[in-house]
């Protein structure tokens, strides 16, 4: 519904061009790590892609017709929000963790 695909292609990528990358996934073990962590991707990766997609595919979808702005624009969003985090010492509540070192974690 959204189009992703057909935005994806409009930007030159294809499932012919993914479908080359492949050998390269096999070449740096990423498609034996998968394997080898299959409950691992399947218990906690998973729903939180199924949950988060009626929320993320329209974003994934306008960014992608926007162009790389949107994306530039997004990072630069949030590394100010964790400029802000860290600035003013912001801490998770019950663990004591920094906020901005474990927001930077996330999106890493």
């Amino acid at each position: 519904d959204a189009g992703l695909l057909s935005k994806l292609e409009k930007n030159g990528l294809d499932l012919a061009k993914l479908e080359e990358l492949l050998p390269l996934a096999e070449e740096l073990g990423l498609l034996s790590l998968a394997a080898n962590n299959q409950q691992l991707l399947v218990n906690l990766v998973a729903p939180l892609l199924v949950e988060g997609a009626p929320f993320l595919l329209p974003v994934l979808a306008g960014a992608l017709e926007v162009g790389p702005a949107a994306f530039f624009a997004g990072a630069a969003g949030f590394a100010g929000i964790e400029y802000l985090l860290i600035a003013n010492g912001v801490e998770v509540p019950f663990v004591g963790l920094p906020a901005g070192a474990l927001a930077g974690l996330l999106l890493v």
